[in-house]
């Protein structure tokens, strides 16, 4: 069993929405494997050159013991629950993504203080091992809330971390970083670990549910969820559906906090961002607001609703949405000014389904048929390469700013837009490389310094990240302050 079987891969799907593929390669196999081999009883006389570690493995599972696992998956409940936990594997620890912690704090307090008497609702989902929605409460309390003030539902499809969440004790694993002075003040120690408090474990609702069935019928509204690396793992059709059945559930003005790699879905369904640096929260547009809006000085531009935006980390909180502005300045300002532009760079966009959108065939069909020549200059080159960016046209664009790149090599904007094509396109070794070539030419190059900071964090460099941002925070003040 060498590839997933079909059908295992189809009921992991319809079963969580999972696709199969993303979990990395052989993981459905070896699951498989795994289960079969504690659940489907070994005719050793049969195949006595069969081990179990070779079942295990997901490899040499024949083709009897896979029909009977097959049988046993699709008529025991107990069997799709285990298979599903094997899957499951929570990687997750206290305040991972510190800074969403510190914005549910921080705007949690405002929240109340505007509408004192209210309840602040907050939801995980999914919560994994409990890690996060007690994360939640120890920010919560630590910014001067009352147990009274707020309330934390969370969910999970695995009954293991259900139950591990409801248990309360961790190891060392989840507690990572310098910052555990947390753990003196809701933490005691165990034998086979830390118990957290009581006072903390109350404040959290645990329940074993999948997320789409619980979701849909649920009455609740709530402030603030957390919903981070899981959208990555489904596949389109469960990314729209959670999406929306997520949105509904927003109480007005609340907000949701995914995983830097999930910000760009969050934009395809006109979510807008907090920015609120490496927090990677977004709302749902205001009446008469669109995830377009864009500083006043900057011309507005559609965005497609079959593109999907890059990833993007924001990098003040003073500024109210993703700007539409194109992704560079004009061609004839300064080299040495590119990395000091007043609005918020808007991000090349990518084809979901292979074909460029209407708007981006129309900007290639205008090159085909009236743009610049194979003559014209690097600089033209460069120009056109950014609008086809601009409108989706990936494999075009970067024909034309590769072109560009033999003469304008010491242009840090060449690098930047070749590093937003292999960013949207999958190709995060090639992205760094251009992302970093840009910022050996411009030190100060904000756009370049927050996209790489994007790349490191879902990498899991979570420092190198910060540093970055670090960087592009003082950088930034150079455009005339926060963007407004």
């Amino acid at each position: 069993m060498r590839q997933a079987d079909p059908r295992f891969a189809a009921w992991l799907l319809d079963e969580t929405g999972i696709d199969a593929e993303s979990l990395g390669a052989n993981a459905l196999a070896r699951a498989v494997g795994s289960r079969a081999a504690v659940t489907v009883e070994v005719q050793a006389d049969l195949h006595p050159a069969l081990t179990r570690k070779e079942w295990m493995s997901g490899v040499a599972l024949p083709e009897w013991a896979r029909e009977a696992y097959w049988q046993r998956l699709t008529t025991t409940p107990a069997e799709r629950q285990a298979l599903i936990d094997s899957l499951v594997v929570p990687e997750t620890w206290f305040f991972r993504e510190r800074e969403a912690f510190a914005a549910l704090a921080r705007l949690g307090a405002k929240r109340l203080a505007a509408q004192p008497g209210e309840v602040l609702r907050v939801l995980s989902a999914p919560c994994s091992s409990g890690e996060e929605p007690y994360s939640a409460v120890m920010a919560l309390l630590d910014a001067g809330l009352a147990h009274e003030q707020f309330a934390i539902d969370a969910i999970d499809i695995s009954g293991q971390s259900i139950a591990a969440a409801a248990r309360g004790v961790y190891g060392r694993n989840a507690f990572r970083g310098d910052g555990l002075a947390f753990r003196e003040r809701y933490f005691e120690a165990a034998p086979d670990g830390w118990r957290i408090a009581a006072s903390v474990r109350r404040a959290v609702t645990f329940e074993r549910a999948n997320l789409f069935e619980w979701l849909a019928p649920h009455p609740v509204r709530y402030d603030f969820i957390f919903c981070r690396n899981v959208l990555i793992y489904f596949d389109r059709a469960s990314q729209d559906r959670a999406i929306g059945l997520l949105r509904a559930r927003l109480t007005a003005g609340g907000m949701i906090f995914v995983g830097p790699a999930e910000t760009g879905l969050m934009m395809r369904h006109e979510m807008v961002s907090a920015y609120i640096p490496l927090a990677f929260g977004f709302r749902a547009p205001e009446p008469g607001e669109t995830a377009d809006h864009h500083h006043p000085a900057s011309p507005a531009v559609s965005v497609p609703p079959a593109l999907t935006p890059l990833p993007v980390m924001a990098a003040t909180a003073a500024a109210p949405a993703f700007g539409s502005a194109p992704v560079f300045a004009p061609l004839d300002a300064p080299v040495a000014a590119a990395a000091r532009r007043p609005a918020t760079p808007r991000l090349a966009l990518r084809p979901l389904h292979g074909t460029p959108a209407p708007r981006a065939a129309a900007v290639v069909n205008a090159h085909a048929g009236g743009g610049h020549s194979a003559g014209s200059s690097p600089e033209a080159a460069l120009a056109d390469a950014r609008r086809l960016a601009d409108a989706g046209a990936l494999d075009e664009a970067e024909r034309l700013a590769a072109r560009a790149a033999q003469a304008l090599a010491q242009n840090p904007d060449t690098w930047y837009l070749l590093g937003l094509i292999a960013d949207a396109q999958g190709r995060a070794p090639e992205a760094l490389a251009h992302y970093r070539k840009a910022i050996y030419l411009a030190p100060s190059h904000y756009e370049a310094l927050t996209h790489l900071a994007a790349l490191l964090e879902v990498q899991g460099d979570a420092e190198g990240a910060r540093r970055l941002m670090r960087r592009a925070q003082r950088a930034e003040p150079d455009a005339g302050g926060p963007h407004a």
